[in-house]
């Protein structure tokens, strides 16, 4: 046994079941130990290096592994950092399994050279590991996997290439296409997330911590006064230290590889091949994570056809990743270790109804019983409001009505500043008051009738439910579109996200309309009766954003390219138009 420690108490936080009991567990209640750096040697002699958390007892147990390239040695700290997402590995132990938290090659303490993000060589390593976690003293040779982001998209990854010791896999706020999900949001670019991954991830990868300082720093850091205060001061330095940071070359040449020469005519990333999937999945998200995750969650519903279940939970924005474990220890529970536990019994479909504060249930996505709410977008504003607002209606308005424009202006590009504070960057649509409560839930869908004095331009939606005419909103969805991206895939395509051939552009003919088709993020809202709902559009990322203080996970898109003039048509034979999931009555 290699440094040997023993574990503070879990640090869980937040909901950890989403909406149901088990009606039976695992074995629990093991004290566990820590096995700090243990060498795993892979076939061409490079060693990885991992952190082994086991059950204090002989007995062989199943193994759940997670693996990315963050730096290991901060992750049993507790500190609330993005790096921080394998999950509690300390109350997944305690409860009977073998948690194996591993650095990819060339990352921290592992071996070798960093290799391409998640492309084949990588996986290549992750399924030899599986391999050796199979065969070691302490594994009954059953594995799974555990964490989310990077930790989730590698368990799709893993799961794709049917390593024989894979048995089920539970990725939590995953991704399934690193181009339209993460690198760029529809062919926008993403600096403000994919800066910050280089440079903090990179600069922290020297940090060499000794198995006692780790864990001894969990006491400390895990408590809550700990978590407000570092929680608070990375929040307002964020900025500053993505600037500051001096990430190694290694990870400055991933940020070159996925920022600049995965460019737009290059969507050449991975993607993992989720019809080859046949393992069981459990498939987890929130509806805060509509800036890298959501639409991951939905596209791996849709492509996966083997046993599955996914739930989607209410919008948090905090890390460690400490909720849902005992949501995953009974899926691994019942696939790992046999229990009947009722997750057979489970809905296909579990998600939050935020409004209506419950979970609500669904045998498909969308669900069977839900239906198309169509709104369309109209000049002239509902109920006699001020000009500053359109209309959202049920009937379109009639051809040849009035346009109305926004300004494009691209970041840093010297303007008035009375310009920069006025409401031409944003166009408003706002319904009349709802006569009823709406049980909105699943796809959103935007088409515009689109002229731009430039060859390209963005495009950013955002979709919020409101009171009175200036009182305060409450965001449902934001969406994205780069404008020359807007050929859409038929074959990707799905009920829930309209995809764009990102390999075949069109550059807009300035002042010639065209239609374009985006997808807002799906969501779930009881919008009660008399709210309004308002659509905003607008091409600046940061005055659409998804709010942080609503608990959404939000980095800021690139700004516009060009400096322009667009301006929405609304009548004709292609009507602007909003296309919303209701269940139940439309509001009318």
């Amino acid at each position: 046994m290699r440094n040997p420690v023993i574990l503070p108490r879990s640090m869980r936080r937040g909901p950890q079941l989403a909406g149901w009991s088990p009606t039976a567990t695992g074995v629990a209640g093991f004290k566990v130990r820590a096995e700090c750096d243990v060498p795993i040697p892979l076939a061409d002699r490079t060693v990885l290096r991992g952190d082994v958390y086991r059950p204090d007892t002989d007995q062989p147990r199943p193994v759940l592994l997670g693996w990315s390239p963050y730096q290991k040695d901060l992750m049993p700290t507790g500190l609330p950092a993005p790096f921080n997402e394998p999950g509690d590995v300390r109350h997944l132990a305690r409860r009977g399994y073998v948690v194996a938290v591993v650095n990819a090659r060339g990352t921290a303490r592992s071996g070798g050279t960093l290799q391409p993000m998640l492309g084949a060589a990588e996986i290549d390593d992750l399924c030899e590991v599986i391999a050796w976690l199979a065969t070691r003293p302490w594994s009954n040779g059953r594995v799974g996997m555990t964490g989310m982001s990077y930790f989730a998209i590698s368990q799709l990854f893993a799961a794709a290439r049917r390593p024989p010791a894979l048995a089920a896999v539970a990725p939590f706020g995953a991704a399934t296409d690193l181009y339209r999900m993460v690198l760029t949001h529809a062919g926008v670019p993403h600096p403000g997330f994919l800066g910050r991954y280089a440079a903090l991830n990179g600069a922290v990868q020297g940090v060499r911590l000794p198995p006692n300082v780790r864990h001894a720093l969990g006491y400390v850091v895990g408590t809550r006064p700990a978590q407000a205060l570092i929680r608070a001061v990375i929040s307002r330095q964020l900025s500053r230290l993505t600037r500051r940071a001096r990430p190694p070359q290694s990870w400055l040449d991933r940020w070159v590889d996925l920022q600049l020469d995965s460019g737009v005519d290059r969507p050449d990333v991975p993607a993992p091949d989720m019809e080859r999937i046949a393992v069981p999945v459990l498939i987890g998200s929130e509806w805060s994570m509509v800036g890298l995750h959501l639409f991951g969650a939905f596209d791996a519903w849709h492509r996966i056809s083997g046993e599955k279940r996914m739930f989607i939970g209410p919008r948090r924005n905090d890390w460690p990743f400490t909720r849902y474990q005992d949501e995953i220890l009974a899926w691994y529970d019942r696939f790992l270790c046999g229990v009947d536990n009722g997750v057979d019994a489970l809905p296909p479909v579990r998600y939050w109804l935020h409004g209506a504060e419950r979970w609500e249930n669904a045998a498909d996505w969308p669900a069977p019983d839900a239906g198309t709410w169509r709104l369309f977008l109209t000049p002239t504003a509902c109920g006699g409001l001020a000009d500053t607002y359109g209309g959202l209606a049920a009937t379109p308005p009639a051809a040849g009505g009035t346009t109305r424009w926004w300004a494009a202006i691209p970041t840093g590009m010297e303007c008035p500043g009375a310009f920069i504070r006025s409401d031409r960057q944003v166009l408003r649509y706002l319904t009349e008051p709802l006569p009823r409560e709406a049980h909105l839930a699943g796809p959103a869908h935007l088409t515009l009738r689109l002229a731009s004095t430039a060859p390209d331009t963005y495009l950013q939606a955002r979709l919020s439910t409101t009171g009175p005419v200036g009182s305060p909103a409450r965001v449902l969805s934001v969406g994205w579109l780069r404008a020359a991206h807007r050929i859409v895939d038929d074959s990707r395509t799905t009920s829930t996200e309209i995809v764009h051939d990102h390999e075949r552009l069109a550059p807009l003919v300035p002042g010639e309309p065209s239609t374009v088709r985006f997808s807002l993020a799906p969501f779930a809202e009881m919008v009660p009766a008399g709210a309004r709902l308002l659509l905003e559009l607008g091409s600046d990322p940061s005055a659409l954003a998804a709010p942080a203080d609503q608990g959404y996970v939000y980095f800021a898109t690139a700004g516009p390219p060009y400096p322009a003039r667009n301006t929405v048509g609304h009548g004709g034979t292609e009507p602007s138009r909003l296309d919303l999931t209701v269940r139940g009555a439309t509001p009318w």
